[in-house]
């Protein structure tokens, strides 16, 4: 009888290792699959925006990125939305977040919408894993963009100066205290007006 107790007690012990072996096993695996799922990402349209999502610490299911860099994005009036897409690798989704965003930038500069395609490279530009190839291409359209952001500055500089010269007119013409100053200031600026119009010929005549 004692070596029966024995024996039972001995397999009962077993039983217990064996199951919290295999609890152990599965808690493994249900980590490495959470963890693996944290790293998924998922690229969805919904309706006007971009909704990047990323993997819960859960074997399955996603939610919203908790990112700054990842939060939605406004699908320009007239683009395409892109095709749905999931990722294992953040490196990757950032690529491919780039080539959309640098392909509604061009578009937008096309429609002569600079603020735009300015505010769409600069959202690009925050995205950690590019290239080097695709950062040559950000630099480059930044400079495009710098360019012609100073084109309208300088188009908004020369309307500015219209807009004094035409001022000093009604103070040259009401012949009061400083006409004669009036009369110079203009002539200068004139000066000034016809510079920036040799800058920048596509700024607004002086009217």
């Amino acid at each position: 009888m004692a070596e029966e107790a024995k024996a039972s007690g001995g397999s009962g012990l077993a039983r217990a290792v064996l199951w919290l072996v295999i609890a152990a096993l599965l808690g493994t695996v249900w980590w490495l699959a959470s963890e693996r799922n944290q790293r998924h990402y998922r690229v969805v349209a919904q309706g006007t925006t971009v909704v990047i999502e990323r993997g819960r610490f859960f074997p399955t299911g996603t939610t919203a990125a908790p990112e700054k860099i990842y939060a939605p994005i406004a699908i320009p009036a007239g683009q395409k939305a892109p095709a749905e897409r999931e990722f294992d690798d953040q490196n990757e989704l950032d690529r491919y977040l780039f080539d959309v965003l640098a392909a509604w930038s061009k578009e937008l500069v096309k429609k002569s919408d600079t603020r735009g395609a300015a505010e769409l490279v600069a959202r690009a530009s925050q995205l950690p894993g590019l290239n080097g190839a695709q950062m040559t291409e950000l630099s480059a359209m930044r400079a495009d963009l710098a360019w012609d952001e100073s084109r309208a500055d300088i188009a908004q500089a020369a309307q500015s100066v219209d807009s004094a010269v035409r001022k000093l007119e009604v103070v040259r013409q009401g012949n009061g205290l400083h006409a004669a100053d009036a009369a110079a200031q203009q002539q200068k600026l004139r000066e000034v007006r016809q510079k920036l119009g040799e800058i920048a010929p596509s700024a607004a005549p002086l009217r």
